[in-house]
């Protein structure tokens, strides 16, 4: 056998092992990918979920590690957005908890998971999914939450402005029309989504992003702007990890400080001083990934 097949084997012999899957969630079709740990027995196992206009594939580095440290995940494309089904772009919160509560429901009926060790890692809007599914009482025994979106992230010029714009949408859909769709694409380039100046150039140039963007619609979207999370958080008996950026220009990092304090049981905060809002992909991605896989796999 020669040295490059051995390397082969070598490396597929530390791959995670993968499956796609899908569920149903309010009618529609839920797509994801499970990554497992190489060992045969039942594992503790973490939801990941994405932001608004994000998909699944940017958090296969964290599965994968995970994967390495014995835990295995399920990693979503959330209602509306990448393989999912659901209103294109849609950012509601009530869909959002729906899909965690079926994706709960579809890992009770699988055997290579431990049931009474399931955790959640939610990234910007998936940050806010979790901490209210968390608040709602879902059976989650741990989360981490990355830049997570807990307040309106909206300045208090742009606030009326969507406002406005969802209540024409939602007057236009009542009267049997599609809702506001607002051209925003120009926006990408005005707040700065990571530090990495590659890493903030590929966001902002992703075709996915910029069509989200170029069609961002109103009022399906606005609750990836605004929302009052903070307001429950109080609920949440979970441990939680607060991961924020220093330098998030998106959601500021005094909102990470906030929900730490209001955050009652076992806690941490980390506030990174080279990130900006793409934590998982900015300067210190890795810090990232080992402040999460270390937080599960202590508390899982």
């Amino acid at each position: 056998m020669s040295r490059l097949q051995t390397l082969n084997q070598e490396y597929d012999s530390n791959m995670p092992r993968q499956e796609s899957i899908q569920f149903r969630s309010l009618g529609a079709t839920i797509v994801g990918r499970m990554f497992f740990p190489r060992q045969e027995h039942p594992s503790p196992v973490v939801i990941i979920c994405h932001g608004a206009f994000d998909y699944k594939e940017h958090f296969f580095e964290l599965a994968e590690d995970l994967a390495k440290e014995g835990i295995a995940s399920l990693v979503l494309d959330m209602h509306g957005h990448g393989e999912s089904g659901g209103q294109r772009y849609h950012v509601k919160m009530d869909e959002w908890l729906e899909d965690l509560r079926c994706a709960l429901k579809y890992l009770r009926q699988r055997t290579d998971v431990v049931h009474e060790a399931v955790g959640a890692f939610g990234f910007s809007s998936g940050g806010t999914a979790v901490l209210e599914a968390a608040a709602e009482g879902l059976p989650l025994k741990a989360l981490v939450t990355l830049d997570a979106t807990v307040r309106s992230v909206l300045k208090w010029y742009e606030s009326p402005f969507f406002r406005v714009a969802s209540l024409l949408g939602r007057c236009k859909v009542m009267l049997g029309l599609k809702e506001v769709r607002l051209p925003l694409a120009f926006a990408l380039s005005q707040v700065r989504a990571a530090v990495d100046d590659n890493i903030n150039r590929a966001v902002i140039q992703d075709p996915y992003i910029i069509e989200a963007y170029s069609r961002l619609p109103l009022p399906g979207s606005l609750e990836c702007f605004e929302v009052d999370t903070l307001k429950r958080v109080g609920r949440v008996t979970c441990p939680v990890c607060v991961i924020h950026g220093a330098r998030d220009e998106v959601d500021p990092p005094a909102s990470a400080e906030m929900l730490f304090h209001r955050l009652r049981g076992d806690k941490a905060l980390h506030i990174l001083p080279e990130n900006g809002h793409m934590g998982h992909m900015d300067t210190q991605k890795r810090e990232v990934l080992q402040l999460t896989c270390q937080w599960f796999k202590n508390r899982l």
